[in-house]
């Protein structure tokens, strides 16, 4: 699986408007938010569900953020953060940080932001071996996915390898992938199943995981009460993988379904699974593709939770989605337009602000890396720099992460001399 690509986001497809009164208007309900007092048990259920952080705005949110490079932790052949991120009730942040040479093992990292003090958990394959499920020469390069936290409290967290796979998708990777749980308070880690797919996003939904494999977009459920699993092929051609899925509050999850028509084009739809795994709906995507052929396109890239029970998501062409949960009927997936103000870009991180009316994150278009601020009411955004701190050849990936500071954090990795990467982490400050 390749690990990163940015082509066509270029194109000038819609340029900036302008809300008169939007400030005012987004102040006043920042204002709102934070005279309201605790969260209420809504909020709760939907950062307790993703893991994120609603924090209310205490400045202006229409500015540049202030960043800060943290110093991760390093080990042999650490290579990169993939939008490995969490966060558990303490306010502690998770972080996977992943290998590259075969045979190799990604690490799992816990950064306390009260402190500034880090602890390395361990790695994959250490883990492997204590829970007698290590096989011969076996790596487990990757912790690709989220770390999010169940019902029960415990982080969860997939982690895979790449050794052998076909890009096409005519081959699965050799060392396939495992699904853990970690116990935040002993650091326990508790191995749940192997697959031989590779599983590269993980997302939770009331009392069940969810978890999206490649080749052919394998959904799994795992249910955290029973320790049930279950699995059903959703479908993608072309080597294509989706490097994230999303669950909803009731159990719901949403994966896309890329097929090829008659005439060699490209469809995608989001599908949605009931809590029995069931599907339920398919709605097309005509924003999904980019310019990037299907292997190198990552699908849904960005996505983050709102306190009404609402899910975002962006695609890797820039284009921003919501769904809405609906009792008696399939959810209602809309979209919203174009994440950055002048169209196209690739846009990983997405970021919640207060959970009702701005949601920002990082977007890179024209190789160049901006932090954009969406307001969902007017369905508008702006531009704004973002700081990194000059360091070489950064590549930014996926988060959704906040410290209860409001801190918003993200990963990816940037250039060292003499050829290679190494981890590169974030801390960006939206006070």
């Amino acid at each position: 699986m390749r690990a990163w690509c940015c082509r066509g986001v270029g194109s000038d497809l819609r340029v900036e408007h302008e809300v008169i009164g939007r400030r005012r208007f987004v102040l006043a309900a920042a204002a709102l938010l934070a005279s309201a007092g605790p969260a209420n048990a809504q909020v709760t259920n939907v950062e307790t569900r993703t893991g994120s952080r609603f924090v209310p705005v205490r400045r202006d949110p229409w500015q540049a953020p202030r960043t800060r490079i943290l110093d991760v932790p390093d080990f042999a052949d650490a290579n990169s953060i993939w939008g490995a991120t969490g966060r558990d009730v303490a306010g502690r942040i998770w972080i996977g940080v992943s290998a590259k040479v075969p045979g190799g093992s990604a690490h799992l990292l816990r950064f306390d932001p009260a402190s500034d003090e880090w602890h390395d958990l361990g790695s994959v394959v250490e883990r492997l071996a204590e829970a007698d499920a290590l096989r011969p020469d076996a790596g487990q390069v990757k912790i690709h996915s989220k770390i999010v936290p169940g019902n029960d409290g415990r982080l969860y967290f997939t982690s895979m390898d790449e050794e052998g796979e076909a890009e096409d998708g005519s081959a699965l990777p050799k060392w396939g992938s495992h699904l853990w749980r970690i116990d935040p308070a002993s650091g326990r880690w508790e191995h749940l199943f192997a697959a031989p797919e590779g599983l590269v996003a993980v997302a939770g939904g009331g009392r069940w995981i969810h978890a999206l494999g490649y080749w052919d977009h394998v959904l799994y459920r795992f249910d955290t009460v029973t320790q049930e699993q279950r699995r059903v092929v959703v479908g993608a051609v072309g080597g294509h993988v989706s490097r994230n899925l999303i669950a909803g509050p009731d159990g719901h999850a949403f994966v896309p379904r890329v097929t090829r028509d008659g005439y060699g084009t490209l469809r995608a739809a989001l599908v949605e699974f009931d809590a029995d795994l069931r599907e339920r709906a398919a709605t097309p995507l005509e924003f999904y593709f980019g310019e990037a052929p299907s292997a190198e396109d990552h699908g849904i890239v960005g996505i983050a939770a709102l306190a009404d029970g609402r899910s975002l998501f962006t695609t890797h062409a820039g284009q921003l989605y919501s769904i809405e949960p609906r009792e008696d009927a399939a959810a209602r997936i809309t979209a919203l337009g174009w994440f950055h103000p002048r169209g196209a870009s690739y846009a990983p991180s997405l970021f919640a602000l207060d959970g009702r009316t701005l949601v920002a994150g990082v977007a890179r278009r024209d190789d160049r890396y901006e932090w954009i601020v969406f307001d969902l009411v007017s369905r508008t955004s702006r531009a704004f720099p973002f700081d990194t701190h000059d360091v070489p050849g950064p590549l930014l990936y996926g988060s959704i992460t906040r410290d209860d500071a409001g801190r918003c954090y993200v990963g990816g990795w940037q250039s060292i001399a003499g050829g290679g990467h190494r981890p590169l982490l974030l801390q960006v400050d939206v006070g």
